[in-house]
């Protein structure tokens, strides 16, 4: 790092932090010392202070550690001016450049997709997609990876609030069919598209979350005559890589 920071005790606080936030349970002065090795007085003096300030909660009878709840405030204003679009672009573009496919940014709102971000294919390809626009959830690959997020009575609840109408006849619309291939994104870290949403574009998604929070979705849409297996598998593992990316900085 070419400047000395200021106040390395700022960072051994972020390691504390980065404990607690790593773990389910309440933790004990040894064990946040060892996993943030920092030793143990150092360790005492800036739980103290974090206590203090209520970034840290200290439960006395048990003498463990947990993060406070003045970090919910901060959360909460943080997110307000979160910005997706500025932190992913830089990987998008990249994706992009690397695929030579379209790529695409969108959140979830209203139990639909909205994209917030496209860059377009320097290759030919008509997609009806823009931006500002919708998609379903149920039959694109970026609505299929934020489902793959939820737990089973999400899932039911949102299954029960819409109607799965075929977007084209490839749209799965079979509630039993979707929870399989929902299963499916789960363990592998993508979604796929095979001309669910648009006829003759198939699409590969994953999810972008961190920490229990889904932050949104990207995916790559190809025409179905230029995807093979090879194509396919490189999609695959480049959107997986890429969100990975994006979930490291956010």
């Amino acid at each position: 790092m070419a400047d000395k920071l200021y106040g390395t005790v700022l960072l051994k606080a972020k390691r504390i932090m980065d404990v607690l936030s790593a773990s389910e349970n309440s933790l004990t002065l040894e064990q946040i010392s060892s996993a943030a090795a920092i030793p143990k007085p150092t360790t005492f003096k800036i739980l103290n202070t974090l206590d203090y300030i209520n970034f840290v909660r200290k439960d006395k009878s048990e003498k463990k550690y947990s993060l406070g709840t003045n970090l919910i405030g901060y959360g909460s204003r943080a997110m307000s001016s979160f910005d997706i679009v500025s932190i992913a672009e830089p990987y998008l573009t990249e994706l992009n450049k690397v695929t030579s496919e379209t790529v695409n940014l969108g959140v979830e709102e209203h139990d639909q997709i909205v994209l917030l971000k496209k860059i377009d294919s320097p290759q030919p390809v008509n997609l009806n997609s823009k931006v500002g626009g919708t998609l379903e959830l149920y039959s694109s690959s970026m609505g299929k990876a934020i489902l793959a997020t939820k737990t089973e009575i999400e899932l039911d609840q949102y299954f029960s609030s819409v109607e799965l109408r075929p977007c084209t006849p490839n749209t799965i619309t079979s509630i039993a069919e979707l929870k399989k291939q929902i299963a499916a994104v789960q363990d592998e870290g993508y979604a796929i598209d095979n001309q669910e949403n648009q006829a003759g574009v198939v699409c590969v998604g994953a999810a972008i979350q961190k920490y229990g929070k889904v932050f949104g979705a990207i995916s790559v849409s190809t025409p179905k005559y230029r995807l093979d297996e090879l194509l396919l598998s490189d999609l695959k593992k480049l959107v997986k890589s890429t969100v990975d990316q994006i979930n490291q900085i956010i």
